[in-house]
């Protein structure tokens, strides 16, 4: 009976834990973003409070304030330089002509068609695949679209401040005192564990913060190549090809899914400044020059980036990370996708202080410390 009653009042509790995280949701997402730029900002703080200057320490309060300054002014400095550019590449959608496109495309599906109507008789003599397509683009392009869009960011940004501040102001006291969420989980756990638990998130911090920064700065590499290809290669417009790379290289954060994605905007963005401004070139080489760019920026981050920091930060085999993506992606989406690896090393973490006997833990785990 007593047993009865102890799991009672454990699902009670965790119950009621529950509740309080789903009502109190937006303020854990405040905390959580909050700890993301904590950890992202750790080296700097650490850094800066290594100088001495006459031999006195940087103050820990100047250097994670001067720390999340230099996060806010860089992306202060991102929105300041791709939101002109944004304005142009939603400018030069508005003026798309599909009646240019459909000159252009029609003697290189003309084949496509004879092929189709030759395979699946049931399409009729008169099929037309680019009828198809236009009839997509004209639901998919038009002014409710947009319209839709900036409602939305309206209601976005009537939140954005007090989301930015709560941010902000939570960051700078994770950052300044170093420990905070050690000594909070130290004071709830039994004293038999504070060691363990102590060590347990020192390991996280660590391994979470290499991840974050590694994540940043594969975007940025990521970003970086496609703007060089798209400029120099392609020859699109210098603000096109920068809002191009830069939503591939923020996309490019969800696992897999993410650089898919980039792929197909940069070859809808490509298609459309081939018709508005007449490229010298055919437009089927030209999507395949954009493509091609991308594939190859692709193969160098699977192969170098992505190496370099799932290795290096969270130490988990790649074939183990892509299983734990595809696990995270079926059971909740696109939200799984992104929360699965730093959400898997800590759970590694976690398991490798407290379940340390099993064989399985120790196969898992072997590389962290």
């Amino acid at each position: 009976m007593d047993r009865l009653a102890k799991y009672l009042i454990i699902a009670g509790v965790t119950a009621i834990v529950l509740f309080l995280g789903w009502y109190f949701r937006t303020v854990l997402l405040y905390i959580a973003l909050a700890v993301v730029v904590a950890l992202i900002g750790k080296p700097v703080v650490k850094a800066l409070t290594r100088i001495q200057i006459k031999g006195h320490h940087f103050p820990r309060w100047l250097a994670s304030g001067l720390t999340l300054l230099i996060i806010i002014c860089v992306c202060l400095s991102l929105f300041l330089l791709l939101a002109p550019m944004i304005g142009e590449v939603v400018h030069l959608i508005n003026n798309l002509n599909l009646s240019t496109l459909e000159t252009q495309i029609d003697a290189p599906l003309e084949k496509v068609n004879e092929f189709i109507i030759k395979s699946i008789p049931s399409a009729g003599q008169n099929f037309k695949i680019e009828v198809y397509l236009f009839d997509y683009l004209k639901d998919f392009i038009n002014l409710n679209t947009f319209s839709n869009i900036i409602v939305s960011l309206a209601s976005f940004i009537a939140n954005f401040g007090i989301a930015i501040f709560s941010v902000v102001f939570i960051s700078f006291f994770l950052l300044m005192e170093n420990g905070i969420i050690t000594d909070t989980l130290s004071s709830i756990v039994p004293d038999k564990y504070e060691e363990k638990v102590r060590r347990t998130v020192k390991s996280i911090n660590t391994l979470l913060s290499r991840y974050f920064v590694g994540i940043s700065l594969e975007s940025l590499f990521v970003a970086a190549l496609n703007s060089i290809g798209l400029i120099f290669i392609a020859k699109i417009d210098f603000q096109l090809a920068i809002v191009v790379a830069f939503a591939s290289g923020i996309l490019n954060i969800i696992p897999y899914l993410g650089p898919l994605i980039g792929d197909v905007l940069a070859v809808l963005m490509g298609l459309i400044y081939h018709i508005n401004n007449g490229v010298g070139m055919p437009l089927l080489l030209f999507l395949i020059i954009i493509l091609g760019i991308f594939i190859v920026t692709q193969f160098i981050d699977n192969y170098v980036f992505q190496p370099l920091i799932y290795s290096n930060s969270v130490k988990a085999h790649p074939l183990e990370i892509f299983i734990i993506i595809l696990l995270a992606g079926q059971i909740s989406g696109i939200f799984g996708i992104l929360i699965a690896v730093p959400t898997y090393t800590v759970l590694r973490v976690i398991a490798s202080e407290f379940l340390s006997d099993s064989k399985f833990v120790q196969k898992l785990t072997h590389n962290i410390k």
